[in-house]
């Protein structure tokens, strides 16, 4: 019997564009780029980011944008630093999740109840919140208290992504919900005429995106020591290359897959290391982030419709030529 053979490119691109960044700038810096101290400095810089991606893909599966991420870092980050140097240490944490999850939750509400667009109910969210970082801090500065800064432990932050993954994984992928939020992005008609409460999926989605930016924003200040007012500026960006690049669906849908986001993440880390490592300048890194994200998006949508399936493809081919015989 002649086996099928079912290939999908764009499960692959992650990883194929992964390894070329990897060989590329391994190559580019003379083997720097896979130093031990340089591996670990790629993975704590990928931690906030697969963090808050874990949470941002709800959303990104639904074919909706939430630009609010880099913000709640400011803002959780700020407000549970504030709170631990008057109360003990531990109080960061609740705070900082409440903080993502109800900042999540009035996104939710102005998209999903109001019918307002989500890229500009993010970008106002993120404006609102940017300034009001601004005015917390006045110039000033909180560090994270001694009583915390295990979050930066090495082994800490392996086990935390480790289980936030699994858990993540399960929702998304074998749960009700996970079905809705790819149906949503699918066809959202047919989800609502399915007798699925739209509105309502949508508001967990941006709750559970807030709250886990809420989480990032915990190991973003422990990484740097505590807060200040450019505190998770353009980290929102930096989560969408990593959703995008590693292939998530712009338009959202069944495409959207969690080790997607796991390849994504490192990848534009490594990105921005090799860079640095080649002595590019800041202006020239932003420049090359841009045209590869391009690239990425593109070659997802080009490959996504060139080669769907190859495998069904080939066994048609199959079909057509033993009627033929």
């Amino acid at each position: 019997m002649k086996k099928k053979v079912n290939f999908n490119i764009n499960t692959w691109l992650p990883v194929i564009i992964f390894a070329l960044i990897a060989v590329i700038f391994g190559i580019a810096t003379g083997g720097q780029l896979f130093g031990a101290t340089n591996l670990m400095n790629i993975f704590n810089q990928s931690v906030s980011t697969i963090i808050a991606g874990l949470g941002m893909v709800f959303v990104a599966t639904m074919g909706s944008t939430d630009i609010t991420c880099g913000a709640i870092v400011g803002v959780a980050g700020t407000l549970s630093c504030m709170a631990a140097t008057n109360l003990p240490g531990p109080i960061m944490i609740p705070v900082a999740l409440g903080v993502g999850l109800i900042v999540g939750l009035v996104a939710g509400v102005v998209v999903a109840k109001f019918k307002v667009n989500s890229f500009m109910t993010t970008l106002a969210l993120m404006m609102g919140l940017r300034a009001f970082v601004t005015l917390l801090l006045s110039n000033n500065a909180y560090l994270i208290p001694d009583s915390m800064r295990f979050i930066d432990n090495n082994v800490f932050k392996v086990i935390a992504v480790i289980i936030l993954v699994a858990i993540i994984v399960y929702v998304f992928h074998y749960t009700r919900f996970g079905v809705y939020v790819r149906g949503i992005g699918e066809n959202e008609n047919a989800i609502r005429y399915a007798g699925v409460n739209v509105e309502k999926i949508k508001i967990i989605a941006f709750a559970i995106s807030g709250l886990m930016a809420g989480l990032a924003a915990l190991f973003t200040i422990a990484r740097v020591g505590g807060t200040n007012s450019t505190i998770g500026q353009g980290f929102e960006m930096r989560v969408m290359m990593a959703l995008y690049i590693g292939g998530i669906p712009v338009r959202g849908g069944s495409g959207s897959k969690i080790y997607k986001l796991l390849f994504g993440a490192p990848t534009i880390v490594m990105l921005e290391n090799g860079l640095v490592l080649c002595g590019a300048s800041g202006g020239t890194t932003q420049l090359i982030r841009g045209i590869v994200l391009l690239v990425a998006v593109w070659l997802s949508n080009y490959l996504a419709k060139k080669f769907v399936n190859v495998g069904v493809s080939a066994a048609q081919n199959q079909k057509k030529a033993a009627a033929a015989e």
